[in-house]
């Protein structure tokens, strides 16, 4: 299976590579860095796209157009919106909202709903999400992503944030992800780690994160690897005799 990872920045790239490695070519394509990992059961295109929805949605357009990647996966670091959910936390996003999106003044529609669309949410694939849960001794929790342009830090955006959307936590790129894998009809799966609290010391709290090398996500990765797999042989048409 042809696999497209997306990551923002190359310190959630870096434990990716550690654990996958086989890198068989490497390139800088429109600014996107792309590596190929062939791991015997899928072809991986890593590609960190930069930070932000617009880059991250042009990274899976890019691995659509170059390499017809067949799903995409994300993992990265995330703030919290959720006093439930503490700093290291490993969550999956089972839906997410691009909350900057406003057309209301033009249709009335909810700020963060495409026009087309009759809810502000981008959904993850169940499938995927089903089969990894199963694979685990104990299963993650499932999130909604509010997504947006924006580095938060700041309790009252926070707050509107959980209240509107009710977000358990931000980032800055899946929205974009879901929205250019939905036109392109392939699955998305994302896997994250909490790196800031639901409080006003983000930017603290994400440096002593990345400083410690607290990503998690690379540990999990053969299972989501191992779970395509099994989604890709039960695609296949039964063979003909």
């Amino acid at each position: 299976m042809r696999i497209g990872i997306i990551t923002a920045m190359a310190e959630e790239t870096i434990p990716i590579l550690a654990k996958l490695g086989g890198v068989v070519a490497e390139d800088n394509v429109s600014g996107v860095a792309i590596k190929q990992i062939e791991t015997g059961k899928h072809t991986v295109y890593l590609a960190t796209s930069g930070i932000g929805e617009i880059r991250a949605a042009l990274a899976v357009q890019l691995l659509v157009d170059l390499f017809d990647i067949e799903a995409v996966l994300n993992f990265g670091f995330v703030g919290s919106l959720n006093k439930n959910l503490p700093v290291g936390e490993l969550v999956l996003v089972g839906r997410a909202v691009h909350y900057q999106f406003d057309i209301s003044a033009v249709d009335g529609l909810p700020a963060g709903c495409y026009d087309g669309k009759d809810e502000p949410y981008f959904y993850t694939d169940r499938d995927i999400i089903a089969g990894v849960q199963n694979a685990l001794p104990h299963p993650l929790r499932t999130v909604t992503a509010a997504s947006g342009d924006i580095f938060v830090a700041d309790n009252a955006l926070k707050n509107r944030l959980r209240d509107t959307f009710f977000g358990d936590i931000c980032e800055m790129e899946i929205a974009g992800i879901c929205l250019a894998a939905e036109r392109n009809h392939i699955p998305v799966f994302s896997m994250k780690v909490i790196s800031d609290g639901a409080d006003e010391k983000a930017t603290e709290s994400f440096g002593e994160v990345l400083e410690k090398g607290l990503s998690k996500y690379e540990h999990l990765l053969p299972v989501v690897l191992d779970v395509l797999a099994d989604e890709a042989n039960r695609a296949k048409p039964p063979v003909k005799l």
